[in-house]
């Protein structure tokens, strides 16, 4: 039924018969009823009245703009409250579609740009270049769901383009940190054939919660703490050697160009010369297992003599993105 329900969602949209969609609906009618929603570009006004509106519904709703509306008592009938809720609700669709713009998304090429508080210098740096250059330029931050967005958004054929930064969520996935994107992370861009930069931005970490939420077996490792509810783990040679195969092997399939950049003085501000992280020697055993396990002869491999986390690292990233969008 929801796969019937998208279909017809569509047509309605694409033949212009439909500017909103609401939905109400339990367990099943909230699942066909995001499933549908969900298909629909992000813009058009979308929400869905739910008993399970406070649940974690992140993987039905994927990167959708869909406004979840809390039923807050069930939707079998109409009593003094479901009525105030469903009445607040159309009302809300009703001023979105009326009240808005009507503008559909921009004209302008958009990038998608992973960051982290690790590489804010340099992504903030590269948005401020590419905006120059007429870029609508759109951060996700590699928290896990920022990753698992971006891919899914990159999927769906919204980008033109990515410059994938701070890689960090792979060595969550690695290693069972809390910020994992999951096993699809960095491989929507080589389906779709899009320009891609790519950066282990923050490879050299894996983050926790507090302190003491550290697994047992990295007790003894090297820890940093970010803040009083994150804890960084240095990877260390093992670890590195396995993310840079796993790096390659996400990137060989690529079917658009890929340039790959390194930064020799560090993969974080905390991985910078004289900082926490810092180890060219581990960061060394990441370069060369990237460079073993590529085989795709259309990936460039640039090396860039800055810390990751630098405006000059970034002005080489963007030159190298440039390069291969003309």
């Amino acid at each position: 039924m929801s796969a019937g329900a998208a279909k017809l969602i569509l047509e309605l949209f694409s033949q212009q018969k439909a500017s909103g969609i609401i939905a109400m609906g339990g367990g099943g009618g909230t699942f066909m009823a995001l499933k549908a929603m969900s298909r629909l570009p992000i813009g058009i006004p979308k929400i869905c009245i739910s008993t399970l509106a406070s649940k974690d519904l992140s993987k039905q709703m994927g990167a959708s703009d869909i406004i979840l509306f809390p039923s807050v008592v069930d939707v079998a009938g109409v009593n003094s409250v479901s009525k105030i809720i469903m009445n607040n609700a159309a009302t809300a669709l009703a001023g979105m579609v009326t009240l808005g713009t009507g503008a559909g998304l921009e004209d302008q090429q958009r990038i998608a740009i992973s960051i982290f508080g690790n590489t804010t210098t340099c992504v903030n740096k590269c948005t401020e270049l590419l905006r120059k250059q007429n870029y609508d330029v759109l951060t996700f931050h590699a928290v896990g769901s920022g990753g698992s967005t971006m891919e899914s958004l990159i999927l769906s054929g919204f980008f033109h383009g990515v410059m994938d930064i701070t890689t960090t969520e792979l060595a969550d996935e690695l290693c069972g940190g809390i910020c994992s994107a999951g096993p699809d992370r960095l491989t929507a861009c080589s389906a779709m054939g899009l320009p891609q930069i790519v950066a282990p931005g923050c490879l050299d970490m894996v983050n926790f919660g507090a302190i003491d939420t550290v697994p047992e077996k990295y007790k003894g490792r090297q820890l940093f703490k970010w803040a009083p509810d994150v804890t960084l783990m240095r990877t260390h040679e093992e670890e590195n050697q396995l993310l840079g195969k796993m790096i390659a092997e996400k990137l060989n399939p690529a079917k658009g160009p890929v340039i790959i950049l390194l930064p020799l003085k560090g993969l974080s501000q905390i991985g910078a010369p004289g900082n926490e992280f810092y180890n060219p020697a581990v960061d060394r055993i990441l370069f060369d297992s990237i460079e073993k396990h590529i085989q795709n002869k259309n990936i460039e491999i640039t090396y860039v003599d800055a810390n990751i986390n630098t405006p000059e690292f970034a002005i080489k990233a963007v030159d190298a993105f440039l390069s291969i969008r003309s």
